[in-house]
């Protein structure tokens, strides 16, 4: 009888919360959609909110919109027309959506849905290379 493998033993980065990831969240696994700017993706485009824009991250846990482990992760889709719309909406975050296909190497996620969307949030463990996972696969045309 095949055993399945062990769950990965992750390192988180050191200035994560304490009980970050929650223990709701699960091993990464399967195909999602995260917003980015540069193409091919960059370390840049997997920075959490926390440390993209603290005073942000800030803003919204004072507001009880996200905790401070949220402001750690970073948000994906599993639907890739969502994270176009989520795009148009909020300018600032990019221009191009890239495919990420993820493992239970890549951390864990938990959805947080936005409106009902498919939004999750990853968080990457420690030292995690995610430009190697994630390829462009639309771009918007902003005119």
């Amino acid at each position: 009888m095949l055993m399945p493998p062990p769950s990965p033993r992750w390192n988180w980065p050191a200035d994560f919360p304490p009980d970050c990831p929650p223990p709701a969240a699960a091993p990464a696994h399967g195909v999602y959609y995260r917003i980015v700017k540069t193409d091919p993706p960059g370390p840049d485009d997997f920075l959490p909110l926390y440390h993209l824009n603290w005073k942000l991250a800030d803003f919204r846990v004072s507001r009880g919109t996200a905790s401070w482990c949220e402001t750690m992760g970073l948000s994906i889709f599993t639907n890739s027309d969502e994270a176009v719309s989520w795009a148009w909406r909020v300018s600032s975050l990019g221009d191009l959506i890239a495919r990420l296909t993820l493992e239970p190497a890549s951390g864990k996620i938990l959805p947080t849905p936005r409106d009902g969307n498919s939004h999750h949030t990853w968080w990457l463990p420690d030292g995690y290379d995610a430009t190697r996972i994630a390829t462009v696969v639309i771009a918007l045309r902003r005119n």
